[in-house]
């Protein structure tokens, strides 16, 4: 399935950059660079590379600036536990990498433990908004504004008229709270008389199969749209809604087809624009010192194309999609 800018490619260019993404496959670097102008890259996910959602979309930023020459890299999923993960960016740090990413808030501590002691070494670290204050003279920290995230799933779901609503998160944390209230807000606006269930939360980033649970609980109470904020969960949501012929939001690749056969759309990160700025950073001497958003303006943020799920989802849904969109790019509208 095709992802699809927020933007057009004019709003995009004029928009600062700040992005951010998430997961990856493993591409093992020779022991010495093949040019001077060559980035060795370190890169950590706390999840699966082919989650088809946060881990992935770092890991398909890294493959495609590899095709492009610009970096060789090194990706180690599993890392969620700071007593495995410290040691491999230790590591990494030790051989010589130009860039160690630490992809997600569970790599938070460990990065900026590790950057002291290796302060020629740069490094990126990533949570929620209360991680942008905290980078430091090699350390660049990242998030993603959950706002645009949930506002813009909240509003695909009002738009598709389905009531009422289930959601299911994974765990009870900030961020994920804020996405949630944000999409409850994009429900509204598109669609007053829409109904919304209790959120039910899965306890994890990945327990597919508690999310299926979360999901057919929510069909028994009478859901016809179940929205997820991706992840390992996404791909129990999936099942779950396709089985009951439900309608999802959230879904990700890795469900597969047929999960994503009654998903209309997925809202998100593109991980390659960050990455990219990240590394011309490193290239140029010009690294740290700064947290960056990835955001609509930016390109970090960016939706599947709408599946209209054979006529039950309205025609006019992307219009409508677009025309929020330019209302957030010129200011028309805005989300608080």
């Amino acid at each position: 399935m095709r992802i699809r800018p927020l933007l057009t490619a004019t709003v995009a260019a004029t928009a600062a950059l700040a992005l951010a993404g998430c997961s990856g496959t493993a591409s093992a670097p020779e022991t010495a660079s093949s040019g001077d102008d060559v980035v060795r890259i370190g890169a950590l996910t706390p999840g699966n590379a082919n989650d088809g959602a946060f881990n992935q979309a770092l890991a398909d930023a890294l493959a495609e600036l590899e095709d492009e020459g610009l970096i060789e890299y090194e990706l180690r999923e599993q890392m969620a536990d700071p007593a495995t993960s410290e040691p491999v960016i230790a590591d990494f740090a030790s051989q010589g990498f130009d860039l160690v990413i630490g992809h997600g808030i569970e790599l938070g501590d460990a990065i900026f433990s590790v950057a002291e002691d290796f302060p020629d070494v740069d490094f990126t670290a990533s949570g929620g908004l209360d991680i942008l204050d905290r980078h430091t003279d090699n350390v660049e920290t990242w998030t993603y504004d959950s706002s645009q995230v949930g506002y813009l799933s909240g509003y695909i779901a009002g738009l598709t008229g389905a009531t009422p609503i289930g959601r299911v998160e994974s765990l009870e944390l900030d961020f994920v709270v804020a996405t949630d209230e944000f999409f409850q807000q994009g429900v509204a606006a598109a669609n007053p008389s829409a109904t919304l269930l209790p959120v039910v939360y899965a306890g994890s980033f990945d327990d597919a199969e508690a999310a299926a649970s979360a999901t057919t609980g929510l069909i028994d109470q009478g859901a016809q749209l179940v929205y997820t904020t991706g992840d390992g969960i996404a791909t129990g949501v999936g099942a779950a809604a396709a089985e009951a012929g439900v309608l999802s939001i959230g879904v990700s690749p890795a469900a597969g087809a047929e999960a994503l056969a009654t998903n209309v759309s997925t809202v998100d990160l593109d991980m390659y624009p960050i990455v990219k700025a990240w590394v011309e950073e490193v290239a140029a001497g010009e690294f740290g010192g700064k947290g960056v958003t990835s955001t609509l303006a930016n390109g970090g943020i960016v939706y599947q194309d709408i599946n209209d799920v054979d006529g039950a989802v309205p025609a006019d849904l992307a219009t409508k999609l677009d025309e929020l969109i330019a209302g957030l790019a010129d200011g028309s509208v805005t989300i608080s």
